[in-house]
């Protein structure tokens, strides 16, 4: 079995972070961005499969950038910005369509779109490109977010390479975020995992209605504990370095439409899009026929951006038709709505993860015909109930927690000797679910 540094891992929790933190903290402050680029680097070579040998290409495209956004910054013109974000999609298209991303590196996706930001925005005037080598370089390797991001603006991010707040209060701050990120995908999303895999292997022409229903709410809630979980952790990881990244998920599952849905849903893809394409584009400035195809261009891209196959674009293509359907008529009365907009959103958004979560057209069909009750009788019509015995505490407390309610909750626990109690219960907790359990990867990994 191979040595992982998955945030997940007993090697991670209790042997590499620990190491890290305590010769991060003991060197001098000057010393720090080195230790953190040595401690990155392990942790990229031990991340994944093949994770060592595309650690020379992560190095060479931080290197190469920042050298191209010295360019840049002395008055390379256009064709330098646009040969430099030629190298950097073509190579990104490259292992996204070799042997179908089979091979792509891992975190490949959210660097090299975070090397682009500093690029585009060194042209622009934005930001300078004098910064040291050392800073630009600790800041795009920073392991907590290389991964699977967030994405951090090139101007913060520069601002915060070279003033980092080391404080013993965001240490502390930062392990709650960190413990509590680890809990959302190792104790209640990895479990409810369970039912979208027990609907796969039972076939889906053989589940019934409610069946189908109760898994794919379980996927969708899986996929959200997850992604947000990564999130929380890699800001409690930045914290405990003396950073601030920014919040990935704004709870979406309250809006009221599909477009606010993906305002809070991996809030910084969905910015980088808007102010690298969209904005460029022409935005919504334009009239609405250029607005429309601007989104289409937008959604293509971000279809293309989480993988090659078909599902993907029909994943994005309905939704770029929600959100047209939004904008043109149902959106002004939606917004108004006290229940319907949140009850329109979920159906929406569910269904538009059938295709993000089945790949092959016949079987996703299928899938969409059981939903519905069509496709001939279920195997066993009443197979749900004992499903819902296993599983319903674990989907009523991923829907509690879509809400705001607990973090409201926690935000007026935090700090005190309760929620310190509460996270100690929660650290062993995962300790033991990661001890006793297969190490599940990360979903958006795959991205």
């Amino acid at each position: 079995m191979q040595f992982s540094l998955q945030f997940n891992s007993i090697g991670f929790l209790c042997v590499f972070l620990p190491v890290f933190l305590a010769v991060y903290y003991i060197v001098p402050a000057a010393w720090r961005k080195y230790v953190l680029i040595l401690g990155s680097v392990l942790f990229y070579a031990f991340s994944g499969e093949r994770s060592l040998l595309w650690l020379g290409l992560l190095l060479a495209a931080a290197l190469g950038t920042y050298f191209l956004g010295l360019w840049l910054g002395k008055g390379g013109g256009p064709w330098v910005l646009g040969i430099s974000l030629g190298i950097l999609g073509g190579t990104l298209a490259f292992f996204k369509l070799y042997q179908g991303g089979t091979w792509l590196p891992a975190g490949m996706s959210f660097y090299l779109f975070q090397m682009a930001a500093y690029l585009i925005d060194v042209f622009r005037g934005r930001l300078r490109a004098e910064g040291g080598l050392a800073e630009y370089v600790s800041g795009v390797v920073m392991f907590p977010k290389l991964l699977s991001g967030p994405l951090v603006s090139p101007a913060s991010l520069q601002y915060q390479a070279s003033h980092p707040q080391y404080r013993l209060d965001q240490v502390h701050f930062g392990l709650g975020e960190l413990i509590l990120g680890l809990s959302l995908k190792v104790i209640l999303g990895d479990r409810l995992g369970g039912l979208w895999t027990q609907a796969k292997m039972v076939g889906y022409e053989s589940i019934s209605t409610p069946f189908a229903w109760m898994a794919l709410l379980a996927f969708a809630l899986r996929l959200y504990l997850d992604f947000w979980g990564y999130s929380l952790m890699a800001m409690g990881l930045g914290r405990m370095l003396g950073y601030h990244l920014p919040r990935n998920f704004r709870e979406p599952y309250t809006a009221k439409t599909v477009s606010d849905f993906y305002r809070r849903w991996h809030v910084t893809l969905n910015a980088w899009f808007r102010e690298y394409l969209y904005i460029p584009l022409g935005g919504s400035r334009k009239g609405t026929y250029r607005t429309i195809l601007n989104l289409a261009v937008v959604w293509a891209a971000t279809g293309f951006w989480h993988g090659v196959g078909g599902n993907y674009l029909i994943w994005a293509a309905f939704l770029w038709l929600m959100i047209v359907v939004e904008r043109l008529w149902t959106g002004p009365w939606l917004e108004k709505s006290r229940v319907a907009g949140h009850v329109y959103t979920v159906f929406v958004i569910l269904l538009s993860w059938v295709p993000f979560a089945i790949g092959d057209l016949g079987q996703m069909t299928i899938f969409l015909g059981r939903l519905f009750g069509l496709g001939g009788p279920a195997l066993n019509p009443w197979d749900f109930w004992q499903l819902l015995t296993q599983y319903g505490g674990l989907l009523a407390a991923g829907l509690l927690l879509a809400t705001p309610l607990p973090r409201r909750v926690w935000q007026a626990l935090r700090g005190s000797w309760a929620a310190d109690a509460a996270l100690f219960l929660l650290f062993w907790a995962v300790v033991y679910f990661m001890a006793t359990s297969a190490q599940d990867p990360f979903q958006y990994f795959q991205f």
